[in-house]
């Protein structure tokens, strides 16, 4: 490392050199995959010591996969936020849900990989927990929406979580190149439909 580069170090705002572990971070596991992927590889990208990681991040590298995993939670969140809450028809905004759903990871599939492949084989409950965690937020996101199909409250939360399921499916998918992003859309929303009609009475498609 430069004497530039270490008195560079030392100047930055302790919240931007999080932001930059972190991008740095989410490089190194995005191309070499969680548990391929070591604290020394990441504090070599980051021009920074392992010492300093372990200073921001003291449980090492699950919590550092936990804040770079948060940081596109809320991206995704945001994203698919605007969906559900954009002054329409209900059948309207979860028919935008998928489709953004859909569109944001086949943008960024490093994100997807990330969020819904990389923890299940990672052994840390943390991280797993993260993702978890991620799949109630979004099929919260569908409850407001789908509740005009009359279906109980109980019946909904699960039904919303079988939807979220479906929807890592169809991006996997999407992904692999084996079904277009709009026929994957298509029969997405036939699936919504047709589940939450089934559970209230025909109340979603209307």
């Amino acid at each position: 490392m430069t004497t530039a580069n270490a008195q560079a170090r030392v100047r930055m705002h302790p919240e931007d050199r999080k932001a930059s572990i972190e991008d740095f971070a989410f490089d190194v596991f995005a191309e070499r995959g969680y548990s391929a992927s070591g604290l020394a590889e990441i504090a070599e990208r980051a021009e920074v010591s392992k010492t300093l990681l372990y200073h921001y991040y003291p449980e090492g590298r699950p919590e550092l996969m936990v804040a770079v995993m948060d940081r596109l939670a809320t991206s995704l969140l945001a994203t698919t936020g605007e969906a559900v809450s954009a002054p329409v028809a209900a059948p309207a905004r979860v028919t935008r849900f998928v489709e953004i759903f859909l569109d944001y990871f086949a943008e960024q599939p490093d994100a997807f990989r990330l969020l819904f492949r990389d923890p299940w084989g990672s052994g840390e409950p943390d991280v797993i927990s993260r993702t978890v965690q991620l799949m109630l937020e979004l099929s919260g996101q569908l409850i407001e929406p789908l509740s005009a199909s009359g279906a109980p409250g109980a019946a909904l939360v699960t039904t919303t979580q079988g939807i979220i399921g479906f929807l890592l499916s169809a991006t996997e998918l999407v992904l692999s190149g084996h079904v277009p992003p709009a026929a994957a859309a298509s029969a997405s929303v036939a699936f919504i439909v047709a589940g939450t009609d089934a559970l209230g009475g025909g109340g979603a498609s209307t």
